[in-house]
């Protein structure tokens, strides 16, 4: 047993401290894993997860689904992205696992919802990556037009994300005290970019007529406002929230830097999207906003082309490079927290066993990585634009997000955990979390729920076969205790096709949001008893392991 200092810290020699349910299962792989990073990389980590693509499209996104009621958007999204951020940093604290976004829902919840979860997250961050290639390849057909076609990349686009994938791939090769080291690098032309952007479109072409010209405050209604929030990719813009959290395993100081790193860098993240959004708002040419509305505005590099409007010509070249550079330190962050995602499922036997193997003298998890390059790339050529990609991440995040929430709600009641929570007020946190997970999920719209649905339930029959292979480690008793997670996709799904949302409408606005808030406050309650019964069932004890 190693003890835990004072101030929260863990010694060199292990990963986890003294009664948390990492150390009971004793996994070496993970004691493999380098801790190197300290608040500030941590920090300087979740703003680049943040401010990749995201910078250069969602404003234009928010701004063609909202108008200006985009503001809205960013608001609701931002409560939401605080709260997953609490339930995360509390479970990360508690449990400093590296990958624990798929291994803390096993943990807590049981193998059923762990497998489910885990095929979630693993969709999730297999389309993470080819969205930042293709946000890159997009701003740079101002350079390359044969690299687009229409509305999505064309076959020599494709290939040319392909091998953008690869490389990234190959730098994360080599381990995390390189990704650290490249990404405060280009962390800093992050910074300073997207700021001159906003100082100098709002300085050169400032308009306050645009919003009368475009139809008002709300031109296209309330409803436009809640489906930008996925349909415009801002819960994608937000995704980094969970990068600390899951890189747990690889911070000096896990209760200090954790809660620092997080909120902190989408803080940052938070203050610069809102200018941005403004700066896109109120220099588009007026005549563009009067003859065609917001949604009749088509940007393929939006703030590049807005730039040369304005004739700006160099700052537009400066931004067609940091297309490049911006998306290029997200996509290298993407790759390596999608290999500690698969590497997590590895360790929870969601996934084969040799996926959580970590290589000795990187301390990167080789056989996750290349796994997800081949996944990320299937993805790539099927949904082949980045509004495309990010639609379907947003939906992908909002249901990680209800689970990680009934997980930090239940985490006090396992009797294995001895470590002090790091969030006070859980029992308020986790359910209003999970509700807006819900909601986010529902104002998606039909198409897009239907959709997660699909892919969601196909892990309905990997369970069945994992539970064949090793009852112990997937008792039948799980899917028993799990099974209020599939009645809430379920419902979710019931709710979207009669609702308001591209549904048939048969339950009208807003009373359908009202009836997916109090359904999913219910759900939360189930799904919260259900883990309790788990963790203090005899099963759980068997499992051993992440369980």
């Amino acid at each position: 047993m190693h003890a835990v200092g004072l101030d929260g810290s863990i010694p060199a020699d292990t990963l986890v401290p003294p009664g948390s349910a990492a150390e009971v299962t004793g996994n070496d792989q993970d004691r493999l894993l380098k801790r190197e990073l300290s608040w500030p990389s941590l920090a300087a980590l979740t703003f680049s997860g943040m401010v990749g693509s995201g910078w250069l499209f969602a404003s234009y996104y928010a701004g063609k689904f909202a108008g200006p009621l985009s503001y809205a958007s960013w608001v609701l999204v931002a409560a939401a992205t605080v709260l997953v951020g609490l339930t995360t940093v509390d479970l990360a604290v508690t449990r400093p696992v590296s990958g624990g976004l798929v291994r803390w829902p096993a943990m807590i919840c049981g193998p059923f919802v762990g497998v489910l979860v885990g095929w979630i997250i693993f969709l999730q961050t297999a389309v993470g990556t080819p969205s930042e290639a293709s946000g890159l390849l997009q701003y740079a057909t101002t350079w390359w037009p044969a690299l687009f076609s229409g509305t999505h990349l064309s076959t020599l686009g494709l290939l040319m994300a392909t091998a953008v994938l690869f490389g990234f791939n190959l730098l994360n090769w080599f381990g995390v005290s390189l990704m650290a080291r490249i990404n405060n690098l280009v962390t800093i032309f992050k910074v300073v970019v997207p700021v001159l952007t906003v100082i100098l479109l709002l300085a050169s072409g400032f308009d306050s007529h645009n919003i009368a010209a475009g139809g008002g405050i709300a031109p296209y209604g309330v409803a436009s406002m809640l489906t930008a929030i996925t349909g415009a990719g801002l819960v994608y813009a937000f995704g980094g929230i969970q990068t600390p959290s899951i890189m747990v395993g690889e911070s000096r100081n896990p209760r200090r830097d954790l809660p620092l790193g997080t909120f902190v860098g989408f803080g940052l993240a938070f203050v610069l999207y809102l200018l941005l959004q403004t700066s896109y708002l109120f220099t588009v040419p007026a005549r563009m906003v009067a003859s065609a509305g917001w949604q009749g505005i088509n940007f393929h590099s939006p703030f590049a082309q807005l730039a040369l409007l304005l004739n700006l010509g160099w700052l537009q070249q400066l931004l067609l490079v940091d297309a490049v550079i911006s998306p290029s330190g997200a996509l290298f962050l993407g790759v390596g927290i999608s290999g500690r995602n698969t590497f997590g499922m590895g360790q929870n036997k969601t996934f084969p066993k040799w996926l959580a193997r970590v290589d000795v003298a990187s301390g990167v998890p080789r056989n996750a990585l290349l796994v997800n390059f081949v996944v990320s790339v299937v993805f790539l050529f099927v949904f082949q634009s980045w509004q495309n990609l990010v639609s379907a991440l947003g939906m992908f995040f909002a249901v990680a997000y209800a689970v990680i929430a009934i997980a930090a709600g239940a985490s006090r009641f396992d009797p294995r955990l001895r470590v002090t929570s790091w969030a006070r007020g859980m029992h308020i946190i986790a359910p209003a979390s999970f509700v807006f997970s819900a909601l986010i999920m529902y104002w998606a719209g039909w198409p897009e729920v239907r959709m997660a649905l699909l892919l969601t339930l196909i892990a309905l029959p990997w369970f069945a076969y994992r539970m064949r292979q090793d009852s112990r480690m997937m008792p039948a008793s799980s899917f028993r205790n799990g099974i209020w997670f599939v009645a809430f996709l379920l419902v979710i799904g019931l709710l979207s096709a009669l609702g308001s949302f591209k549904g048939s409408g048969a339950i009208p606005a807003p009373v359908d949001s009202i009836v997916v808030g109090v359904a999913a406050l219910a759900m939360y309650f189930w799904g919260i008893r259900s883990s309790r019964r788990w963790l203090t069932s005899r099963e759980a004890e068997l499992a051993g392991g992440d369980y």
